[in-house]
């Protein structure tokens, strides 16, 4: 929940913990309130994925409204039931639409503009609700925090949308939220005294009395601590037990999930994550990884384009070159994406790891650490090499889908270049139903995946009586396999395996820049 958070904050164009520290204060507000262990549970998830919807049909709105996430920061600091404010959000989406016209031709453009720019976006924002329901229902959400994602656009005073439910019709949860993120948002854009004033001038519209006067009264202490970041430990502190967890399966299903909600933001983007993964994945078989690296690509490879939802789809969908300032915000989404799943913890580690890497190549000539051959596994080199042929096989804005050929034919020229690993891209294109042109595609010095993983153990310092313990197998069985791969990679101590390995980018690989 926490990496669907961070994307929706991206997503949205807000700043970092936007969401988590939104859920700081709602659940303090839930305490205040002394609701019960599930109305408490409810405003929880309600905080965290409220937006998990937002990129439905984005490239609608970006069509329209031009910059999308510029648009997304002007809605979460104005009030919804003003019509003004409103028209002011169309104006100035408009006018960064057609700035370059001149005066005349931009004021007409902008009435035209506005005089369709509700019956355009409101089927958009009943769009998010309906899918945010799904992610919800994917992800194992209950039916009460369900149908508080069908209303986060919703008011008190009935002039929300898509249905303008009014009163006590919209949830508690869905009431409490969205004072809570109208909260951060006022006072992270104008200061807490002006932030007091907006809320109290909403007071009775876009909230009960009631509850703003709850938030009003005590407001200070209320939002103490809690205007930075907000670590892991502090969230899962607030869930009300008993906690959700989720089995191996249940975990499968919330990376696709996620992919999906990545993928649904442009059509030429729709099932990228899953083809990418299922690329990898197969890839990882052909090359025989261990089981926790071949798990390792495929979750990355659901997750990997997370950081792209800082870039504004407008952006993404123009088919002439990208500016430079537009190819340096481009450049980033791999580390946005790792700060994604930093949330993950130290169990996410692996999956960071690559997704930080999956646009970096061979020669450094990639982005955005400008990595080389050392520093990129196997699995870092299968997945560049997936994410590469798939995007090749699919339209973009710029360009037409390439044939399949075309497609295997680029990504060898890469190798050629020294920019993509051969045996990575063999494994791709034999994953992908192309002749490979190598008699097999091995593992690194033919090591098996036991092998492979007692290599990491050894490198990185650990006894063979430590790697026994580690991969639960017998200190004769973990000698026998390190005097194995000795052999095979041609060395007689750990240090000269510690070395091979380094040079390979076996190793375990650090995940800051």
């Amino acid at each position: 929940m926490m990496l669907l958070a961070y994307a929706t904050d991206l997503a949205t164009g807000q700043s970092r913990d936007f969401a988590l520290r939104s859920c700081v204060l709602a659940m303090r507000l839930a305490d205040e309130m002394g609701l019960g262990v599930e109305e408490r549970r409810e405003v929880f998830h309600q905080a965290i994925l409220r937006y998990i919807g937002c990129n439905a049909d984005t490239h609608l709105l970006a069509s329209a409204f031009g910059d999308e996430i510029a648009m997304r920061q002007d809605m979460a600091l104005a009030d919804l039931g003003s019509q003004s404010e409103i028209g002011n959000i169309f104006v100035r989406a408009f006018t960064r639409v057609f700035a370059d016209m001149p005066p005349e031709e931009l004021n007409r453009a902008i009435q035209e503009g506005l005089a369709g720019a509700l019956e355009i976006g409101v089927p958009i924002l009943a769009g998010h609700c309906e899918v945010a329901q799904r992610i919800g229902q994917r992800i194992g959400l209950e039916e009460g925090m369900l149908e508080n994602l069908a209303q986060l656009y919703e008011r008190w005073d009935g002039h929300g949308m898509p249905r303008g439910l009014k009163g006590s019709e919209v949830r508690l949860p869905v009431r409490m939220v969205t004072l809570a993120q109208e909260v951060i948002a006022l006072a992270e854009a104008y200061g807490f005294d002006a932030m007091i004033e907006a809320i109290g001038k909403r007071r009775g519209g876009a909230y009960e009395a009631e509850l703003a006067d709850l938030f009003l009264g005590d407001a200070e202490r209320l939002l103490d601590g809690i205007d930075g970041a907000v670590d892991r430990e502090t969230i899962l502190a607030l869930e009300p037990e008993p906690y959700g967890l989720l089995d191996e399966a249940a975990c499968e299903e919330a990376y696709v999930a996620i992919a999906d909600m990545i993928d649904m933001r442009m059509p030429f983007t729709f099932g990228h994550s899953r083809a990418v993964a299922a690329l990898g994945e197969a890839a990882g078989r052909c090359m025989g990884l261990p089981e926790a690296d071949i798990r390792a690509i495929r979750w990355a490879a659901y997750t990997h384009d997370i950081g792209e939802l800082s870039v504004p789809v407008s952006t993404w969908m123009k088919a002439t070159p990208f500016s430079v300032r537009e190819t340096d915000t481009a450049h980033l989404h791999p580390y946005h994406g790792e700060r994604a799943l930093a949330a993950l913890g130290a169990g996410g580690e692996p999956v960071a790891a690559l997704v930080l890497r999956h646009h970096e190549r061979l020669d450094g000539s990639g982005y955005h650490r400008y990595a080389k051959a050392a520093d990129l596994s196997p699995a870092a080199r299968i997945l560049a090499a997936a994410e590469a042929y798939q995007t090749a096989r699919e339209d973009r804005p710029h360009r037409p889908a390439m044939t399949d050929q075309a497609a295997a034919a680029k990504l060898r020229g890469l190798v050629r270049e020294g920019k993509l690993c051969p045996d990575g891209v063999e494994a791709v294109l034999t994953a992908a139903g192309q002749a490979s042109r190598r008699a097999s595609v091995a593992s690194p010095g033919g090591l098996t995946p036991r092998e492979l993983e007692v290599l990491r153990l050894i490198a990185a310092g650990h006894t063979a009586k430590e790697t026994a313990q580690m991969l639960e197998i017998a200190p004769k069985t973990a000698d026998n396999h390190i005097q194995n791969l000795y052999s095979k990679i041609g060395v007689s101590t750990r240090a000269g395996a510690a070395l091979y390995a380094l040079e390979r980018g076996l190793v375990r690989q650090e995940i800051a820049a």
